[in-house]
């Protein structure tokens, strides 16, 4: 699935629509608060093994992660 690049921001939303810190995010995803924060700002994108823990953490969909065309041209 990692043809697309993930959208930081949609990661950053659904942490905070879960009422999750980065810290737990990082813990039930296996990876460091760090590379959550460079992942959220748009600097790191996930293996593909961060991104399944990230819709397993999340309970989400490809769609809810994936940057669509209109947020690449901002």
């Amino acid at each position: 699935m990692l043809s697309q690049k993930i959208s930081g921001t949609k990661i950053r939303r659904l942490r905070e629509r879960q009422c999750l810190k980065v810290a737990d995010v990082a813990e039930a995803a296996g990876c460091s608060r760090w590379h959550i924060y460079k992942i959220e700002q748009g600097s790191a994108q996930p293996s593909p093994q961060l991104y399944a823990a990230l819709k397993a953490t999340f309970k989400a969909e490809d769609n809810d992660l994936v940057e669509t065309p209109a947020e690449s041209a901002v």
